[in-house]
């Protein structure tokens, strides 16, 4: 069942999405230590968007991730959130080798690791937070490049849940990038900056192939 929620989303199964279906097609680059453990065990590391915000590396890093921006007759509109958020980053297929390859060698990557039905994905994480955790929150969706934009009121009345989650400055619009996000809704911290999941086994869905070479 699909159901449209007040901010706009869709919540599909549990599982929130600012746009649905998922992309079906999705690629990360990786280690391949740790692409071996996500295709034989389903191990994903989901770092707080607090860890991408110090990140000294203008390639991997975003000082303002997660802080939404907008303009309203040149006045900024800053939003964020007071939930602990953590991300999954991914890019699209269409995303350039030259891209690809500038943030394998920013992260030491030596493979790439390409999702063939994100939805499938998306059921298994879900399945494992409802399992381990309570009170975290599911949600998915394409990055949209236009922080700092200007636009209307009405506009920004009616951005989507954590809409700030899923945007960035035009200058990463080259990562082509999808996200997965987890929101934790209860009032319980969690100490380390990641949550490790372990969904499972995924060579159906997921292959690990070597870098582009140009």
């Amino acid at each position: 069942m699909i159901t449209e929620t007040l901010t706009g989303t869709l919540l599909v199964d549990d599982i929130e999405y600012n746009e649905y279906p998922p992309a079906e097609q999705l690629c990360k680059a990786m280690k391949r230590q740790w692409a071996n453990k996500l295709i034989q065990r389903g191990l994903i590391r989901i770092r707080k968007l607090e860890y991408y915000r110090k990140l000294e590396n203008d390639v991997l890093g975003d000082p303002n991730d997660g802080r939404g921006l907008y303009h309203i007759e040149g006045h900024p509109m800053q939003m964020d959130s007071a939930n602990d958020i953590y991300a999954w980053c991914l890019s699209l297929p269409e995303i350039s080798n030259g891209r690809l390859l500038a943030i394998s060698a920013q992260g030491k990557y030596d493979c790439t690791v390409v999702i063939h039905d994100m939805e499938k994905l998306l059921v298994r994480i879900r399945s494992y937070v409802q399992k381990n955790y309570r009170g975290l929150r599911l949600h998915c969706g394409y990055v949209l490049y236009d922080r700092g934009t200007e636009v209307s009121k009405e506009t920004l009345d009616t951005q989507k849940f954590h809409f700030n989650v899923f945007q960035k400055a035009s200058r990463f619009q080259d990562d082509r990038e999808y996200r997965v996000s987890i929101t934790n809704c209860t009032s319980k911290r969690y100490k380390k900056d990641y949550l490790d999941l372990l969904i499972g086994e995924c060579k159906d869905i997921i292959s690990i192939q070597p870098l582009p070479k140009n």
